[in-house]
Protein backbone atom coordinates (compact mmCIF):
# COMPACT_ATOMS: atom_id res chain seq x y z
CA UNK A 1 0.00 0.00 0.00
CA UNK A 2 1.52 3.35 -0.55
CA UNK A 3 1.85 5.97 1.71
CA UNK A 4 -0.43 9.33 0.90
CA UNK A 5 1.37 11.95 1.69
CA UNK A 6 -0.72 14.72 0.28
CA UNK A 7 -1.86 18.49 0.99
CA UNK A 8 -5.25 20.18 -0.14
CA UNK A 9 -4.28 23.79 0.38
CA UNK A 10 -7.78 24.93 0.30
CA UNK A 11 -10.59 24.83 -1.89
CA UNK A 12 -10.38 26.82 -5.67
CA UNK A 13 -13.49 27.85 -6.81
CA UNK A 14 -14.15 28.03 -10.55
CA UNK A 15 -16.01 30.68 -12.05
CA UNK A 16 -17.83 29.66 -14.81
CA UNK A 17 -18.97 32.67 -17.64
CA UNK A 18 -22.57 32.02 -18.44
CA UNK A 19 -22.55 32.21 -22.46
CA UNK A 20 -26.04 32.78 -24.11
CA UNK A 21 -26.73 30.97 -27.45
CA UNK A 22 -28.11 33.57 -30.45
CA UNK A 23 -30.81 31.67 -31.89
CA UNK A 24 -30.82 31.12 -36.11
CA UNK A 25 -34.37 30.15 -37.74
CA UNK A 26 -33.74 28.11 -40.57
CA UNK A 27 -36.54 25.99 -42.70
CA UNK A 28 -38.90 25.76 -39.35
CA UNK A 29 -35.75 24.33 -37.21
CA UNK A 30 -33.84 26.10 -34.49
CA UNK A 31 -30.60 25.97 -34.12
CA UNK A 32 -27.92 27.54 -32.81
CA UNK A 33 -25.79 30.83 -34.17
CA UNK A 34 -23.49 30.74 -31.58
CA UNK A 35 -22.77 27.24 -31.18
CA UNK A 36 -20.24 26.83 -28.34
CA UNK A 37 -18.67 23.83 -28.67
CA UNK A 38 -16.22 22.19 -26.69
CA UNK A 39 -13.28 19.31 -27.52
CA UNK A 40 -12.14 16.95 -25.25
CA UNK A 41 -9.83 14.29 -25.68
CA UNK A 42 -8.86 10.99 -23.08
CA UNK A 43 -7.94 7.10 -22.61
CA UNK A 44 -5.13 7.63 -24.72
CA UNK A 45 -3.07 4.42 -25.77
CA UNK A 46 -1.07 3.70 -28.63
CA UNK A 47 -3.61 2.73 -30.65
CA UNK A 48 -7.02 4.70 -29.48
CA UNK A 49 -7.79 7.68 -27.84
CA UNK A 50 -11.77 8.87 -26.92
CA UNK A 51 -13.19 12.39 -27.95
CA UNK A 52 -15.80 14.10 -26.25
CA UNK A 53 -17.73 16.59 -27.70
CA UNK A 54 -19.91 18.87 -25.56
CA UNK A 55 -21.73 22.38 -26.15
CA UNK A 56 -24.42 24.21 -23.82
CA UNK A 57 -27.30 25.20 -26.25
CA UNK A 58 -30.32 24.03 -27.94
CA UNK A 59 -29.50 19.84 -27.91
CA UNK A 60 -31.39 20.20 -31.67
CA UNK A 61 -28.23 21.94 -32.97
CA UNK A 62 -26.41 19.95 -35.64
CA UNK A 63 -22.07 19.33 -35.91
CA UNK A 64 -19.98 17.81 -37.86
CA UNK A 65 -16.43 16.21 -37.03
CA UNK A 66 -13.21 14.86 -37.96
CA UNK A 67 -10.04 13.37 -37.08
CA UNK A 68 -6.78 14.00 -39.12
CA UNK A 69 -3.14 13.52 -39.03
CA UNK A 70 -2.51 17.47 -40.54
CA UNK A 71 -1.54 19.83 -37.67
CA UNK A 72 -0.44 22.30 -40.22
CA UNK A 73 -3.60 23.32 -42.59
CA UNK A 74 -5.42 26.09 -40.89
CA UNK A 75 -8.71 24.68 -39.49
CA UNK A 76 -11.37 26.03 -41.80
CA UNK A 77 -9.23 24.97 -44.56
CA UNK A 78 -9.59 21.59 -43.55
CA UNK A 79 -13.40 21.81 -43.17
CA UNK A 80 -13.96 23.34 -46.21
CA UNK A 81 -11.86 20.59 -47.99
CA UNK A 82 -14.25 17.98 -45.96
CA UNK A 83 -16.94 19.73 -46.85
CA UNK A 84 -16.28 19.86 -50.69
CA UNK A 85 -15.96 16.52 -50.82
CA UNK A 86 -19.44 15.70 -49.34
CA UNK A 87 -20.69 15.19 -45.84
CA UNK A 88 -23.84 12.58 -45.87
CA UNK A 89 -26.17 13.32 -43.19
CA UNK A 90 -25.65 10.28 -41.14
CA UNK A 91 -21.99 12.05 -39.97
CA UNK A 92 -23.79 14.66 -38.41
CA UNK A 93 -24.04 14.46 -34.60
CA UNK A 94 -26.90 16.53 -32.25
CA UNK A 95 -27.53 16.79 -28.38
CA UNK A 96 -25.60 18.15 -25.83
CA UNK A 97 -22.95 15.47 -25.17
CA UNK A 98 -21.06 13.16 -27.76
CA UNK A 99 -18.61 10.27 -27.01
CA UNK A 100 -16.30 8.33 -29.58
CA UNK A 101 -13.00 6.37 -29.45
CA UNK A 102 -11.12 6.43 -32.20
CA UNK A 103 -9.57 2.76 -32.41
CA UNK A 104 -6.62 1.62 -35.03
CA UNK A 105 -4.65 4.75 -34.53
CA UNK A 106 -0.89 4.82 -35.31
CA UNK A 107 1.22 5.02 -32.27
CA UNK A 108 3.19 7.96 -31.69
CA UNK A 109 1.36 9.90 -34.01
CA UNK A 110 -0.34 13.13 -33.51
CA UNK A 111 -3.85 14.34 -34.45
CA UNK A 112 -6.40 16.63 -34.33
CA UNK A 113 -10.06 16.93 -33.67
CA UNK A 114 -11.94 19.15 -35.63
CA UNK A 115 -16.22 20.13 -34.57
CA UNK A 116 -17.65 22.54 -36.39
CA UNK A 117 -21.45 23.92 -36.28
CA UNK A 118 -23.36 22.19 -39.71
CA UNK A 119 -26.84 22.23 -41.00
CA UNK A 120 -28.56 19.81 -43.19
CA UNK A 121 -28.31 22.04 -45.69
CA UNK A 122 -24.65 22.13 -45.31
CA UNK A 123 -23.81 25.87 -43.71
CA UNK A 124 -21.57 26.33 -41.30
CA UNK A 125 -22.59 28.42 -37.73
CA UNK A 126 -20.62 29.26 -34.35
CA UNK A 127 -17.11 28.75 -34.28
CA UNK A 128 -14.47 26.02 -35.20
CA UNK A 129 -13.32 23.54 -31.58
CA UNK A 130 -10.26 21.75 -32.37
CA UNK A 131 -8.32 19.49 -30.26
CA UNK A 132 -4.64 18.48 -30.96
CA UNK A 133 -3.41 15.20 -29.35
CA UNK A 134 -0.71 12.05 -29.50
CA UNK A 135 -0.73 8.29 -29.64
CA UNK A 136 1.66 6.73 -26.74
CA UNK A 137 4.68 4.60 -27.72
CA UNK A 138 3.93 1.15 -27.62
CA UNK A 139 6.08 0.89 -24.30
CA UNK A 140 3.86 3.43 -22.94
CA UNK A 141 0.22 1.60 -22.99
CA UNK A 142 -1.67 1.28 -19.71
CA UNK A 143 -0.46 -0.38 -16.74
CA UNK A 144 -3.51 -1.86 -14.55
CA UNK A 145 -5.86 1.00 -15.77
CA UNK A 146 -3.48 4.01 -15.72
CA UNK A 147 -1.03 5.75 -18.46
CA UNK A 148 0.83 8.22 -18.19
CA UNK A 149 0.12 11.58 -20.10
CA UNK A 150 2.74 12.95 -21.99
CA UNK A 151 1.30 16.46 -22.07
CA UNK A 152 2.67 16.51 -18.23
CA UNK A 153 5.58 17.16 -17.18
CA UNK A 154 6.16 16.68 -12.79
CA UNK A 155 9.18 17.37 -11.03
CA UNK A 156 10.60 18.71 -7.68
CA UNK A 157 11.51 22.25 -7.38
CA UNK A 158 13.28 22.22 -4.08
CA UNK A 159 12.40 26.13 -2.52
CA UNK A 160 10.64 28.48 -3.98
CA UNK A 161 8.61 30.82 -3.65
CA UNK A 162 4.46 30.72 -4.46
CA UNK A 163 2.45 33.76 -4.38
CA UNK A 164 5.77 35.74 -2.80
CA UNK A 165 5.84 33.10 -0.10
CA UNK A 166 8.84 31.14 0.25
CA UNK A 167 8.74 27.59 0.84
CA UNK A 168 11.17 24.78 1.80
CA UNK A 169 9.25 21.78 -0.74
CA UNK A 170 7.77 23.00 -4.34
CA UNK A 171 6.33 20.60 -7.09
CA UNK A 172 5.58 22.42 -10.28
CA UNK A 173 3.70 20.15 -12.92
CA UNK A 174 4.15 21.57 -16.47
CA UNK A 175 1.04 20.84 -18.92
CA UNK A 176 -0.17 21.35 -22.38
CA UNK A 177 -3.56 20.43 -22.33
CA UNK A 178 -6.97 20.99 -20.09
CA UNK A 179 -7.59 18.05 -17.94
CA UNK A 180 -7.78 17.85 -14.18
CA UNK A 181 -5.76 16.29 -11.72
CA UNK A 182 -4.55 16.15 -8.26
CA UNK A 183 -0.94 16.72 -6.59
CA UNK A 184 0.52 14.62 -4.00
CA UNK A 185 3.87 13.40 -2.78
CA UNK A 186 4.97 9.72 -1.33
CA UNK A 187 7.73 8.11 -0.36
CA UNK A 188 9.69 6.77 -3.46
CA UNK A 189 10.11 3.19 -2.06
CA UNK A 190 6.54 2.68 -2.35
CA UNK A 191 5.48 3.87 -5.50
CA UNK A 192 4.80 1.16 -7.73
CA UNK A 193 2.56 1.53 -11.50
CA UNK A 194 0.80 -1.73 -10.66
CA UNK A 195 -0.72 -0.66 -7.64
CA UNK A 196 -1.57 2.66 -9.14
CA UNK A 197 -5.01 2.99 -9.75
CA UNK A 198 -6.11 1.66 -6.34
CA UNK A 199 -4.14 4.53 -4.86
CA UNK A 200 -5.77 6.94 -6.96
CA UNK A 201 -9.86 5.51 -6.02
CA UNK A 202 -8.14 5.37 -2.26
CA UNK A 203 -7.00 9.26 -2.93
CA UNK A 204 -10.32 10.02 -4.33
CA UNK A 205 -12.49 8.78 -1.29
CA UNK A 206 -9.99 10.58 0.61
CA UNK A 207 -10.50 14.14 -1.40
CA UNK A 208 -14.50 13.34 -1.74
CA UNK A 209 -14.78 12.83 2.55
CA UNK A 210 -12.46 16.27 3.13
CA UNK A 211 -15.57 18.10 0.58
CA UNK A 212 -17.99 16.85 2.24
CA UNK A 213 -16.76 17.69 5.89
CA UNK A 214 -15.60 20.75 4.84
CA UNK A 215 -18.99 22.02 2.92
CA UNK A 216 -20.45 20.46 6.15
CA UNK A 217 -18.11 23.10 8.23
CA UNK A 218 -18.33 25.98 6.43
CA UNK A 219 -22.25 26.40 5.00
CA UNK A 220 -20.41 26.09 1.27
CA UNK A 221 -21.60 24.26 -1.50
CA UNK A 222 -17.89 23.32 -2.99
CA UNK A 223 -17.85 20.99 -6.00
CA UNK A 224 -15.61 18.69 -6.52
CA UNK A 225 -13.72 20.26 -9.44
CA UNK A 226 -12.72 23.10 -7.24
CA UNK A 227 -9.83 21.14 -5.76
CA UNK A 228 -8.44 19.99 -8.52
CA UNK A 229 -5.85 21.73 -10.40
CA UNK A 230 -6.09 21.84 -14.51
CA UNK A 231 -3.31 24.03 -16.81
CA UNK A 232 0.39 24.03 -15.25
CA UNK A 233 0.57 24.44 -11.44
CA UNK A 234 2.73 24.70 -8.78
CA UNK A 235 2.14 23.35 -4.88
CA UNK A 236 3.86 22.89 -1.42
CA UNK A 237 4.28 20.23 0.69
CA UNK A 238 5.86 20.28 4.46
CA UNK A 239 8.72 17.08 4.13
CA UNK A 240 10.16 14.94 6.56
CA UNK A 241 13.78 13.91 5.27
CA UNK A 242 13.39 10.61 2.87
CA UNK A 243 13.42 10.05 -0.38
CA UNK A 244 10.37 10.99 -2.71
CA UNK A 245 8.03 11.04 -5.70
CA UNK A 246 5.73 13.79 -6.70
CA UNK A 247 2.25 12.40 -8.54
CA UNK A 248 -0.23 13.76 -10.99
CA UNK A 249 -3.37 11.88 -10.73
CA UNK A 250 -5.89 12.60 -13.14
CA UNK A 251 -9.14 13.16 -11.88
CA UNK A 252 -12.90 13.88 -14.01
CA UNK A 253 -14.61 17.10 -13.08
CA UNK A 254 -17.51 14.19 -11.76
CA UNK A 255 -15.07 13.18 -9.66
CA UNK A 256 -13.85 9.78 -11.27
CA UNK A 257 -10.46 8.50 -12.07
CA UNK A 258 -9.47 9.34 -15.58
CA UNK A 259 -6.97 6.84 -15.72
CA UNK A 260 -3.84 9.37 -16.52
CA UNK A 261 -1.26 10.41 -14.33
CA UNK A 262 2.73 11.65 -13.85
CA UNK A 263 5.21 10.85 -11.94
CA UNK A 264 8.38 13.10 -11.35
CA UNK A 265 12.35 11.20 -10.70
CA UNK A 266 13.20 10.56 -7.18
CA UNK A 267 14.12 13.39 -4.94
CA UNK A 268 16.11 12.94 -1.41
CA UNK A 269 15.25 15.67 1.20
CA UNK A 270 17.31 16.30 3.67
CA UNK A 271 17.04 17.80 7.49
CA UNK A 272 18.14 21.50 7.58
CA UNK A 273 19.81 23.54 9.98
CA UNK A 274 17.31 24.53 12.91
CA UNK A 275 15.75 27.77 12.48
CA UNK A 276 16.40 30.23 15.83
CA UNK A 277 12.39 30.23 16.06
CA UNK A 278 12.12 26.50 15.91
CA UNK A 279 15.05 26.21 18.52
CA UNK A 280 13.03 28.85 21.30
CA UNK A 281 10.34 25.91 21.24
CA UNK A 282 13.23 22.63 22.55
CA UNK A 283 13.66 22.72 25.98
CA UNK A 284 11.67 21.83 29.10
CA UNK A 285 8.45 23.73 30.15
CA UNK A 286 5.32 23.59 32.45
CA UNK A 287 2.05 23.45 31.75
CA UNK A 288 -0.34 25.09 33.74
CA UNK A 289 -3.94 24.58 32.42
CA UNK A 290 -7.06 26.64 32.84
CA UNK A 291 -8.30 24.01 35.85
CA UNK A 292 -4.73 25.21 37.64
CA UNK A 293 -3.00 21.99 37.17
CA UNK A 294 0.44 22.02 36.58
CA UNK A 295 3.11 19.04 34.47
CA UNK A 296 6.39 19.63 33.70
CA UNK A 297 7.22 18.33 29.14
CA UNK A 298 10.19 18.40 27.19
CA UNK A 299 10.11 19.27 23.86
CA UNK A 300 12.74 17.69 21.37
CA UNK A 301 14.50 17.98 18.05
CA UNK A 302 12.16 15.51 15.62
CA UNK A 303 13.04 17.04 12.58
CA UNK A 304 14.43 20.71 12.30
CA UNK A 305 11.45 23.73 11.14
CA UNK A 306 9.10 20.74 10.81
CA UNK A 307 8.06 18.91 13.86
CA UNK A 308 9.07 17.96 17.33
CA UNK A 309 8.52 14.66 20.38
CA UNK A 310 7.20 16.29 23.04
CA UNK A 311 7.78 14.08 26.44
CA UNK A 312 6.67 14.41 30.32
CA UNK A 313 2.86 14.25 29.38
CA UNK A 314 1.10 13.14 32.50
CA UNK A 315 4.22 12.27 33.98
CA UNK A 316 5.26 9.47 30.95
CA UNK A 317 8.66 10.24 29.60
CA UNK A 318 8.96 7.14 27.50
CA UNK A 319 5.58 8.01 25.84
CA UNK A 320 6.70 10.69 23.20
CA UNK A 321 3.99 12.50 21.05
CA UNK A 322 4.57 14.09 18.08
CA UNK A 323 4.08 18.02 17.31
CA UNK A 324 3.80 18.75 13.56
CA UNK A 325 5.19 22.90 13.56
CA UNK A 326 4.74 25.24 10.66
CA UNK A 327 7.73 27.20 10.53
CA UNK A 328 6.59 29.91 8.33
CA UNK A 329 3.87 30.95 11.41
CA UNK A 330 5.66 29.63 14.39
CA UNK A 331 3.22 27.37 15.34
CA UNK A 332 3.01 23.48 16.99
CA UNK A 333 0.11 21.10 16.02
CA UNK A 334 -1.13 17.99 18.59
CA UNK A 335 -3.21 16.02 16.77
CA UNK A 336 -4.30 12.25 18.03
CA UNK A 337 -2.24 9.60 17.53
CA UNK A 338 -0.79 6.29 17.99
CA UNK A 339 2.26 6.96 20.58
CA UNK A 340 2.83 3.56 21.45
CA UNK A 341 2.36 -0.05 20.73
CA UNK A 342 2.91 -3.12 22.81
CA UNK A 343 3.00 -1.17 26.33
CA UNK A 344 3.38 -2.48 29.09
CA UNK A 345 0.47 -0.97 32.12
CA UNK A 346 1.06 -3.94 34.13
CA UNK A 347 -0.15 -8.03 34.38
CA UNK A 348 -3.64 -7.22 34.62
CA UNK A 349 -3.78 -5.86 30.81
CA UNK A 350 -0.96 -7.63 29.66
CA UNK A 351 0.51 -5.70 26.41
CA UNK A 352 -1.81 -2.72 24.66
CA UNK A 353 -1.30 0.19 22.49
CA UNK A 354 -1.73 3.68 23.50
CA UNK A 355 -3.47 6.48 22.13
CA UNK A 356 -3.66 10.24 22.56
CA UNK A 357 -6.97 11.64 22.13
CA UNK A 358 -9.11 14.78 22.79
CA UNK A 359 -12.29 15.75 25.30
CA UNK A 360 -14.37 18.87 24.41
CA UNK A 361 -16.19 21.23 26.28
CA UNK A 362 -19.77 18.83 26.66
CA UNK A 363 -17.50 15.84 28.03
CA UNK A 364 -17.41 14.17 24.59
CA UNK A 365 -14.97 11.66 24.22
CA UNK A 366 -13.09 11.37 20.48
CA UNK A 367 -11.25 8.15 19.56
CA UNK A 368 -9.61 8.41 16.14
CA UNK A 369 -11.55 6.04 14.36
CA UNK A 370 -12.76 7.45 11.82
CA UNK A 371 -8.81 9.20 11.27
CA UNK A 372 -7.02 11.53 13.06
CA UNK A 373 -7.54 14.65 14.12
CA UNK A 374 -6.00 18.52 15.52
CA UNK A 375 -6.48 18.25 19.17
CA UNK A 376 -4.76 21.79 19.81
CA UNK A 377 -2.85 24.57 18.45
CA UNK A 378 0.30 26.01 20.24
CA UNK A 379 1.10 29.74 19.50
CA UNK A 380 2.87 32.19 21.27
CA UNK A 381 0.83 34.62 23.23
CA UNK A 382 1.75 38.96 23.27
CA UNK A 383 4.20 37.89 25.58
CA UNK A 384 6.41 35.77 23.75
CA UNK A 385 5.65 32.82 25.30
CA UNK A 386 3.98 29.74 23.73
CA UNK A 387 0.00 28.96 24.94
CA UNK A 388 -2.02 26.21 24.33
CA UNK A 389 -5.37 26.49 23.11
CA UNK A 390 -8.13 24.39 22.17
CA UNK A 391 -8.08 23.72 18.25
CA UNK A 392 -11.19 24.58 16.81
CA UNK A 393 -11.96 27.81 18.60
CA UNK A 394 -12.17 29.35 15.09
CA UNK A 395 -14.07 26.68 13.23
CA UNK A 396 -17.42 26.86 12.76
CA UNK A 397 -18.73 22.93 13.38
CA UNK A 398 -15.32 21.82 14.65
CA UNK A 399 -15.63 20.32 18.30
CA UNK A 400 -13.56 22.78 21.10
CA UNK A 401 -11.48 20.61 22.60
CA UNK A 402 -10.60 20.99 26.27
CA UNK A 403 -8.33 17.91 27.34
CA UNK A 404 -5.79 16.24 25.43
CA UNK A 405 -4.74 12.45 27.14
CA UNK A 406 -3.51 9.10 26.60
CA UNK A 407 -6.01 6.25 26.18
CA UNK A 408 -4.54 2.80 26.10
CA UNK A 409 -6.63 -0.29 24.17
CA UNK A 410 -6.92 -3.65 25.58
CA UNK A 411 -9.67 -5.85 24.18
CA UNK A 412 -11.30 -3.66 22.35
CA UNK A 413 -11.99 -1.02 25.23
CA UNK A 414 -10.65 2.67 26.38
CA UNK A 415 -9.12 2.91 29.49
CA UNK A 416 -7.85 6.49 30.94
CA UNK A 417 -4.17 6.12 32.40
CA UNK A 418 -4.65 9.44 34.47
CA UNK A 419 -7.77 10.84 36.22
CA UNK A 420 -9.16 13.90 34.70
CA UNK A 421 -9.33 16.17 37.47
CA UNK A 422 -5.14 15.72 37.23
CA UNK A 423 -4.21 16.70 33.91
CA UNK A 424 -4.10 20.11 32.38
CA UNK A 425 -7.68 21.67 30.69
CA UNK A 426 -7.20 24.29 27.57
CA UNK A 427 -6.35 26.81 27.45
CA UNK A 428 -3.08 26.11 29.00
CA UNK A 429 -0.14 28.18 29.67
CA UNK A 430 3.12 27.35 29.24
CA UNK A 431 6.45 29.02 30.68
CA UNK A 432 10.13 27.87 31.88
Amino acid sequence: MIRLLRRISGLFVAIVAIVSCERLYHHDDIIDKALDLNVAVSHITATSAQVKVTHSCSAESTWYGMLTEDLATPVTTLIDEQLNRGVSLDELHSGRQYTTTFDELKPQTEYRYIAIGLTAEGEKYGDVASKSFKTLSVSQQPVNGMVQNGAWSLKYCGAARIDGTMYDHVVRLDSSDDYYYALTVVYAKQYDPEELYDFAEEMLDEMKEYLEDYNEATGTKHAFVDMLYRGTNVEHFDLSPGVYRALAIGYTSQGDVSGMYAVSQEFEVFEGEPSEAYSSWLGEWSVQGSNGVVTRVTIEQKVANNAFTLRGWEGFDELAIEVEYDDTEDVAYISSQCVAEEYSIGQEYGLVDIYLFAADAEGYYYDNSAGDYYIATVRRGMDGKPTVVSYGANMPGYPVFTQMFFMAEADDRYYALTAEEQIPTFGAMMQR
